[in-house]
């Protein structure tokens, strides 16, 4: 997820002097769950958590319609009514299956007896113009019949250039519906690429995935006293990305205008996400994650400097984001734990650091230091190993008669999801050394 779970923790233990125990055990219950809710509890956490530090929090009281809002709140005179939703471009996903392709392919290569990767795919791009703007869609089959297309498309050909005794495997198809192109190079394993065109940049202002989800929101809210607000979270979206787009397409502030001009029952949109900034060419420095806020208020709504103000100190109770959204939304399908600082190290020919992760899982026998800290061991050990430096400096230690002489344990904060083990060598040991 965004934020580490030991940050996420906190929130949970003290969103319980707040809130009723059961409400809270059913975000935690949604944040243990995989799968794209938990992108949703999350953004739940860090926005009903900031908001019990800044006024009074009141949440799922029931509305005359009988829905129960997320959010209601109070501050001296501000008092607003809202729905915090998380918005993803997972249905573009779904109606573009590029990645699905890809790995039926990467499936099929293996019952070929071909390498793992080696394959380049390109999908070529339809984009129906309209008057209200411009609609990009990948040219694929539909999601449910990918599997029938790879079998009795894409594998008879690729068998027939294997028989023919070709080394480099390449197939077109382009008959006005699909048009792909694969390339599969044994030569270029395990490593594999691919290209499509950017189908998840809106270019209508109320036909994209940011506009649907304010728009069920407005439905729902309808009815509510005082001000009316929508908070989005990104989950994984382009409208709030905060990237730079093609000169057709129209950004998150045109949206939710369009919004307000068709809904006039919300006061205002509150959109979080998290920005990215340093990395990039000859900067060795990890890139550093900031959490991001824009509030878009109504024209006639007058309480916009008090929301914003209430909202800046909100999220100043955010936790440090540990990923973007993008990469976040995939690991919240997994359901295990994301890796710690496997594979990370400090040493010196006395004294070496290691996650306190990883060696806890050397300890149980679940991995060695020769795996390099890869989160797939059974996979990562068919390919060639790369010699561990810090099982080097041990092994020299060992052989010239050196044991550890002290263990000991560096804890993070909450921002981090692992601590370390410091392994301290001093003099030599006669225990299993020749006696001087």
């Amino acid at each position: 997820m965004i934020y580490p779970r030991r940050a996420l923790q906190r929130r949970l233990n003290e969103l319980r002097e707040v809130l009723n125990g059961e409400a809270v055990d059913k975000l935690a219950g949604r944040l243990n769950r995989p799968g794209k809710d938990r992108l949703a509890a999350m953004w739940e956490v860090v926005v009903l958590h900031g908001l019990s530090k800044c006024g009074t929090l009141r949440n799922e009281v029931a509305l005359a319609s009988g829905r129960r809002p997320d959010v209601g709140f109070s501050q001296g005179a501000l008092r607003f009514t809202a729905d915090v939703t998380t918005v993803s471009d997972e249905g573009l996903d779904n109606a573009n299956p590029y990645h699905e392709l890809s790995d039926l392919i990467e499936k099929a290569k293996r019952k070929l007896n071909l390498p793992i990767g080696g394959l380049h795919l390109a999908v070529r791009a339809r984009h129906d113009h309209t008057n209200r703007g411009t609609r990009t869609v990948l040219m694929l089959p539909p999601r449910r019949k990918l599997h029938e297309f790879v079998h009795r498309t894409i594998i008879p050909q690729l068998r027939e250039q294997m028989d023919a005794g070709r080394q480099v495997l390449r197939l077109a198809i382009d008959d006005g519906d699909i048009g792909v192109d694969v390339t599969i190079d044994p030569a270029k394993s395990p490593y594999s690429s691919g290209s499509f065109a950017a189908y998840d940049v809106p270019k209508i202002k109320d036909r994209n995935p940011l506009y649907y989800a304010l728009k069920d929101k407005a439905d729902q809210l309808r009815g509510a006293d005082g001000l009316i607000g929508v908070i989005v979270g990104d989950g994984d979206c382009a409208a709030l990305s905060g990237c730079p787009a093609s000169w057709d397409a129209v950004s998150s502030g045109q949206i939710i205008a369009e919004f307000f001009r068709q809904f006039a029952s919300v006061d205002f949109v509150l959109l979080l996400s998290v920005r990215e900034t340093g990395g990039g060419w000859g900067n060795i420095a990890p890139p550093m994650r900031l959490n991001d806020a824009s509030l878009h208020v109504r024209n006639r709504c007058d309480a916009g400097p008090a929301l914003a103000n209430l909202f800046r100190a909100m999220v100043e109770y955010f936790p440090k984001p540990a990923m973007m959204p993008v990469n976040a939304a995939l690991r919240a399908q997994e359901d295990d734990y994301h890796l710690g600082h496997h594979g990370g190290y400090e040493m010196s020919e006395s004294k070496v650091r290691i996650g306190l992760r990883e060696f806890t899982e050397i300890f149980a026998g679940l991995r060695t230091l020769q795996d390099n800290g890869a989160k797939n061991v059974e996979a990562a050990r068919k390919f060639p190993q790369e010699p561990n430096r810090v099982q080097a400096i041990i092994m020299r230690n060992l052989l010239a008669g050196r044991l550890p002489t002290s263990i000991e344990i560096i804890k993070t904060d909450e921002n981090d999801n692992d601590d370390w083990v410091e392994i301290r060598f001093n003099d030599i040991d006669p225990a299993i050394a020749p006696l001087r």
